[in-house]
Order: C-alpha cells, then sequence, then structure tokens
C-alpha cells in the first residue's frame, strides 16, 4: 500500500510562496484577517518564510505592520460603529460609562500588550473603538506594538535562524498555554480591579 503524502500546513503553503510575487499581496491579506476575527497561524507562517527567505525579512516585518494597522483598524472602525446601539439596546449605559473611563485610563496599556502578546488584540482593539479611545493614538501604539514584536522576531530569525525555533519549540506546549492563560487572566484583573478605585 502506497503512503500518502504528508498534509501541507499554512506555513508550508506560504514558504511555497516565498519567492512569488503573489507573495506579498497573500502575506498582507493574511496579516489583515489575522488581526481580525480569523485565527490564522500567522507567527508560525511568518518564522517560516523568514527562515526560507531571510534576505527579505525586513520586508515581511513591514508588510505584517502594515496588514496589522489595516486589521486593527477594521475591528476598531466596529467596535465605534456598533457599540452604542448595542449598549442602549442592553440598557447598560452606566456600565458602559465606566469601562470607557477604565480605558481611557489605561487603555495605552492594554493596547500596546495587545500587539505585543499572545494576548487576543482584536478583543482589545474591538474595545478601543467602542470605548472611542482617540483612533490615531491607537493606530500609532497598535502598530509600534506590532513593529516591535514582529522586529524582534524577524531579527533573532535573521540571526540565529533555526536555532531560535527549535529552542521553543523544545518549552513543553502545557507550559506555553499556561503562560498564555495567566497573560490574559492578568489583563482581565487589571482592567476590572480598576472598578473598586
Amino acid at each position: 500500500m502506497a503512503e500518502t503524502a504528508p498534509r501541507r500546513t499554512f506555513a508550508d503553503r506560504m514558504v511555497g510562496l516565498a519567492h512569488s510575487r503573489w507573495l506579498l499581496p497573500v502575506l498582507l491579506l493574511v496579516v489583515v484577517l489575522e488581526t481580525s476575527f480569523v485565527p490564522l497561524p500567522y507567527e508560525a507562517a511568518f518564522i517560516a518564510l523568514c527562515l526560507a527567505a531571510r534576505d527579505r525579512i525586513w520586508i515581511f516585518i513591514a508588510i505584517s505592520v502594515l496588514g496589522s494597522a489595516i486589521g486593527g483598524s477594521v475591528i476598531y472602525a466596529l467596535g465605534a460603529t456598533y457599540f452604542d446601539p448595542i449598549i442602549a439596546r442592553l440598557g447598560v449605559e452606566e456600565l458602559a460609562s465606566t469601562c470607557t473611563d477604565r480605558f481611557a485610563e489605561r487603555g495605552a496599556s492594554f493596547i500596546f500588550l495587545g500587539g505585543t502578546t499572545p494576548a487576543p488584540s482584536y478583543l482589545i482593539n474591538l474595545i478601543a473603538g467602542a470605548t472611542g479611545y482617540p483612533y490615531w493614538e491607537f493606530l500609532g501604539i497598535f502598530s509600534a506594538s506590532r513593529f516591535l514584536r514582529f522586529a524582534v522576531l524577524g531579527g533573532l530569525l535573521f540571526l540565529f535562524g533555526a536555532q531560535i525555533t527549535s529552542a521553543w519549540e523544545r518549552m513543553p506546549k502545557w507550559l506555553n498555554r499556561v503562560l498564555s492563560i495567566a497573560l490574559i487572566i492578568g489583563l482581565i484583573y487589571w482592567f476590572v480591579s480598576g472598578f473598586s478605585e
């Protein structure tokens, strides 16, 4: 019985486009979708692309930041457009006002952490729009945070190559999950704790 070929991953398909003229438009679209609500394994594809075409790492970083800015802006706009009608329908204007005040105080930190950590950035971006956080300030902070995230990752891949990924893969998966969950819980606690002040 003939062996079936292993199924190609999303990252494998992206690497197949590494030197194609279609790569950058496809990469931009993927980043926009990933920064929105679509759960695509973008970082795995980014790492694979950087290893396959190390001479283009800074182009991949630039596309990642541009796509993040576009996707983040789309989610921000959704929050800004649909928040008030939903709040009015639910009759929770007072709670919404408290959330808005809290985000005005700590929003910059949330946006920055959302862009640099595994925290769900789309949720933070949605709240930023919903609470009326200044758009250009939001865009600047979020873009800077995504640049930092991908520049550090891309720089490490440029300098050390696959050694970085092998070290990450050796880390137990449960530890990665625990760290991500702890970060998200910490962010929620930090936000909610402000209500008692």
